[in-house]
This record gives structure tokens, sequence and C-alpha cells, in this order.
């Protein structure tokens, strides 16, 4: 029991090093959208379980398990992007600013969309919300939001 535990660990630790050195300083907020991920799912199954004009149905949460996935699958295509960039810029000599780390960005706005969609579950459950809590999460989607237009621009370097 004790070398499988050890190699558990091992095996943890290994994903571990991998995701930090794909994903660096937004590991940890990786790991909170997965959670919320999780979360949802289970915050809409305790929402339709609670509710009587709702049953929990095996079609709808594959169907939330695929939405999930897709969702993996963006942040996936956010890292692609920020790394792509970075390899044409630096392998073509190209003189770009890229003002944007889209896998930020895109990680910043799943965690409230998530976050968001756990509380809404919970509201449908018939749990009474702070109403701070809602404005905050409406607040911060919107400037995750904004910050992603308004950073959106790729323009040359001034030579100097």
């Amino acid at each position: 029991m004790e070398k499988i535990k050890q190699e558990c660990i091992v095996v943890a630790t290994t994903i571990n090093l991998v995701v930090m050195n794909c994903f660096g300083v937004f590991t940890p907020l990786l790991y909170l959208v997965l959670i919320l991920m999780v979360m949802d799912l289970v915050t809409r199954l305790y929402a339709a379980g609670i509710r009587v004009d709702e049953k929990v149905e095996s079609r709808k949460m594959l169907k939330g398990l695929y939405r999930k996935l897709g969702l993996c699958l963006l942040i996936i295509i956010s890292l692609i992007l920020d790394l792509g960039l970075k390899e044409i810029t630096k392998t073509l000599g190209l003189n770009i600013t890229v003002k944007i780390l889209f896998t930020a960005l895109t990680l910043a706005w799943l965690f409230v969309r998530e976050l968001i969609s756990n509380l809404e579950n919970l509201q449908w459950a018939g749990i009474e919300l702070p109403v701070f809590i809602l404005k905050a999460m409406t607040v911060t989607k919107e400037r995750v939001d904004k910050i992603g237009e308004s950073m959106l621009v790729i323009e040359d370097k001034k030579e100097s």
C-alpha cells in the first residue's frame, strides 16, 4: 500500500511540474478554474435534485460534461496561441509586441464565468445569495471582458 501511495505522489508531482511548466504563474488559477468546473456540475446536480420541477437526467449531465471538456479545450487553445505567437515572433525575427496573454485572460474569464454559474445553480436551488457577491461577479466579468478587448492590440515595437 505504501508503494502505491509513493507512486501516486510521484505521478501527481510529475503532472504538476508539467502543468507548472506550461502555465507558470497562472497554474493556481488553472486549478481554481478546474475546481469550479467540477463544482458547477455538482451544484447543477444539487439544484436539479432539490427542485420538484426538475429531475436529474444522465443526458443533461453528459451534455454538461461535454461543455466542460470544450472549455478545457479552450484553455489549451489559448495556451497554444500564446506559445505560437511567441515562437512566430522569435523564429521569424518579427519586431512585434503582443500586449496580451491569452491564457491569463481566458482563465480569468472562465474563473468568473464558472463562479457565476455556481452561484446561479445555488440560486436556482432556492439558496439566497448576498447581493454584493452577485454584483462583484457581474462587475468582475465586465472588467475582464473590457481588459480583453482593450489589450487585444498587436503593434510594432518602436526602433530605438
